[in-house]
């Protein structure tokens, strides 16, 4: 029989790593706030390892990073209450109103001004006086 690989679970890590530092959040962070904490912890842990986790409890979320000193773990709490990251915005998810009126308003100077409205509109009347599904059911 060969021999079985180890595997390095988050306990293992835990205890290869014992020092913590803590964000407390519960939204998504930018793409950009993403990468700035990486590469930050990167930059803190230098040649050893870290870790990063996340976890809820009720009263809010959190992310912890686990490093392998305690001057390492303080450096990147420093960091975190320091560049405030933990309060700036979050990502927009989807539209505002101002942009989906932008773009309708453009789709229908579009279709207006090439003649496809007309085009379209008579297509969609076709297929529902023939009896098909609604258009956007296709």
């Amino acid at each position: 029989m060969g021999r079985q690989k180890s595997v390095d679970t988050i306990d293992n890590k835990r205890r290869r790593m014992p020092f913590v530092a803590k964000i407390k959040r519960e939204d998504p962070f930018k793409r950009v706030d993403e990468q700035e904490i990486h590469h930050m912890c990167r930059r803190i842990a230098a040649t050893s390892e870290y870790c990063s986790l996340a976890g809820w409890r009720e009263d809010a979320g959190f992310r912890l990073f686990l490093f392998t000193t305690w001057a390492k773990a303080r450096a990147m709490q420093h960091w975190i209450d320091r560049s405030g990251i933990a309060h700036r915005p979050m990502p927009k998810l989807g539209e505002t109103k101002e942009e989906k009126a932008a773009r309708d308003s453009e789709l229908m100077e579009w279709a207006l001004g090439s003649g496809a409205a007309r085009d379209i509109v008579q297509a969609y009347r076709r297929r529902i006086f023939a009896g098909d599904a609604h258009i956007s059911a296709i």
